[in-house]
């Protein structure tokens, strides 16, 4: 028995050192002379789950407990081996047998809690948790898993909370402070998600995802060269670190460097091939850059479910419409995504009228007036989210892929302007309000407060504060929404006329537009109308341009009529604006 006690003691100091070989080696050993030797069964079911040798493990750990069905810790290793294999019902049994045995079984609670996590059953995980902590109250793990359970339930200050207990009782709990500082990254607290990464940084300097994590709260706190480091150096501590390769790809993107961005977001695709955000804003990427081909091919990655953007309003069970001849059928055309998209993209409805019989084009209550008896629609119907359409049909599409369906390069944008026009009798209204001996230019200094890069796009009044200043310059808000107060609050500081306050809907607004001398707007709906309408129109643009607007060139191939005015440095409006109004001096002078 001595030799065996000595063979064991050896056995296990080996399998501590990592020398998985000879402490098997040692275990089988003991087995050939002891056959009923649990402890050399179970020893042995480690190391084949160390191995990677799963159902070999279960099966030496199963033969442990038929010997001795009474060791808790048995049971406990043998769920952890099925949750990774993802059995995580088998797990959750085991876990159960171990606390049958032992009733205070703290950590098989909180693998039980584990499990039930992996199945997205949060509610009983999150008790389970909690009977974990119970009985162990310094239980920093317990609390880690417990402020996670929260957080995916979107109690995001009692996740704080447990997060924070977790690392009073671990001060080096690089996961805890990790998942807080993602927390705070959700919250918009990007200062102290930033702590909270640094923080953890100082425990383990080799944790890829605090440097991707970190990456993200700087990019929101405007520190760009820094987060694209930090994307770097947890590409550099983590190869395959897709979405690292990612994030880095949007900041590429965001300073105007496409190719690297493309790059970058196929190297994520390459190791996530159903990456879904990687692919659709590759695709926004190869439109910025011009080419089109390859981007429209990309574009219809929007619909993945991953990406959240609401793109098929009707669940038909009909065929979508591929560009073939639709002759004596119906197609039924939606709007898809902003009232600018509908307006920049309508254009096509001619050319797919051009290729089969009925169009029916839904579209938003503001643009229904606009759109009356437009060229290629045979009827056009307003969208009611609460009400289900009764129209039949036997093709349906959405506005955004045709440029998609007709292969439109920027050579073959179908550019053919204006096809919008203005109501002659609101026009007529419009010219007795609109001064005759000036030069009358409106203005749009902001988009709606839901688009996900407004905080860059929009501006304040106080920015057109100079354009008012030039001589013989009157200057018409056309400002809609919340940032039209703007006005109201600037009386006498800024003369500008406010006219917008008059407009019900689109229709007013084009009648406005077709009686001014020029209109000036940051990226909305507006700048689109009076592009469309071939008006003679100034973009104003952030450092960051959607795709549409491209990079590097001063006029657009969608709206001929159109100047575009970027940003050379981020934020910097002042700089634009100074450009703006020694043009806006020179046209006002020449006229």
């Amino acid at each position: 028995m001595l030799v065996v006690n000595n063979t064991l003691e050896i056995a296990a100091r080996e399998h501590k050192s990592g020398n998985l070989q000879h402490a098997k080696q040692l275990y089988e050993k003991v087995l050939e002379k002891f056959p009923g030797h649990y402890f050399s069964f179970f020893s042995l079911g480690v190391i084949e789950h160390q191995r990677g040798n799963s159902d070999t493990a279960i099966k030496l750990i199963e033969n442990a407990i038929e010997i001795n069905p009474e060791i808790p810790q048995y049971y406990n290793t043998l769920g952890i081996i099925y949750e990774t294999i993802n059995k995580y019902d088998e797990a959750i049994c085991a876990y159960q047998k171990a606390i049958l045995k032992e009733p205070d079984y703290a950590e098989a609670y909180l693998n039980i809690a584990i499990a039930l996590k992996s199945q997205k059953k949060y509610i009983e995980a999150i008790e389970n948790c909690r009977n974990s902590i119970s009985i162990t109250p310094c239980y920093a793990e317990a609390y880690n898993t417990l402020a996670f359970l929260l957080e995916k339930q979107k109690k995001y200050d009692e996740a704080i909370e447990n997060y924070k207990k977790a690392i009073k009782i671990k001060p080096d709990y690089v996961e805890a402070y990790n998942h807080l500082g993602d927390i705070y990254n959700e919250l918009g607290d990007y200062q102290e998600a930033a702590k909270s990464f640094y923080t953890a940084m100082q425990y383990d300097p080799s944790y890829a995802e605090l440097y991707n994590n970190l990456g993200i709260a700087q990019k929101e706190l405007e520190q760009f060269d820094d987060a694209i480091s930090n994307f770097k150096q947890a590409i550099k501590l983590e190869k395959n670190f897709a979405e690292a390769y990612y994030n880095l790809a949007n900041s590429l993107r965001d300073e105007g460097d496409c190719n690297e961005a493309v790059k970058n977001y196929k190297k994520a695709i390459d190791i996530n091939p159903d990456y879904a955000h990687a692919h659709w804003n590759l695709s926004l990427a190869q439109l910025l850059d011009g080419n089109y081909l390859e981007g429209w091919k990309g574009y219809k990655w929007r619909r993945n479910a991953d990406l959240k953007v609401l793109t098929d309003y009707h669940k038909t069970g009909k065929s979508r419409w591929d560009g073939s001849s639709f002759k004596s059928k119906i197609l039924f055309m939606h709007y898809e995504q902003g009232l600018g998209d509908n307006i920049q993209f309508v254009r096509y409805l001619p050319m797919v009228k051009s290729r089969g019989g009925k169009v029916i084009f839904e579209t938003l209550k503001p643009l229904i007036g606009l759109l009356n008896n437009f060229p290629g629609v045979d009827e056009i119907i307003e969208y009611n989210p609460d009400e289900k359409s009764s129209i039949q049909f036997d093709y349906y599409a959405s506005l955004l892929d045709m440029p998609y369906i007709f292969e439109t390069t920027v050579e073959t944008i179908p550019s053919d302007v204006p096809y919008i026009y203005a109501d002659p009798v609101k026009s007529r209204y419009w010219s007795e309000r609109i001064s005759k001996d000036k030069f009358n230019v409106g203005i749009v200094w902001a988009g709606s407060p839901e688009h996900g890069n407004d905080r860059y796009r929009s501006c304040k009044l106080q920015s057109f504060s100079s354009l008012s200043m030039i001589e013989g310059v009157c200057l018409y808000g056309l400002q809609k929404g919340k940032a039209a107060e703007q006005m109201a609050e600037l009386t006498g500081q800024i003369p500008v006329i406010n006219i917008s306050d008059d407009f019900e809907d689109f229709t007013d607004t084009a009648a406005a537009i077709d009686n001014l001398d020029l209109v000036i707007s940051v990226d909305t709906s507006v700048l689109h109308l009076a592009g469309a309408m071939g008006k003679k129109v100034w973009a104003l643009l952030p450092f960051s341009p959607e795709w549409r607007w491209m990079l590097n060139r001063e006029d657009s191939p969608w709206y001929p009529t159109m100047k575009l005015f970027r940003q050379k440095k981020r934020n910097d409006w002042y700089g634009l604006f100074k450009q703006v109004c020694e043009e806006l001096k020179m046209l006002v002078q020449n006229k």
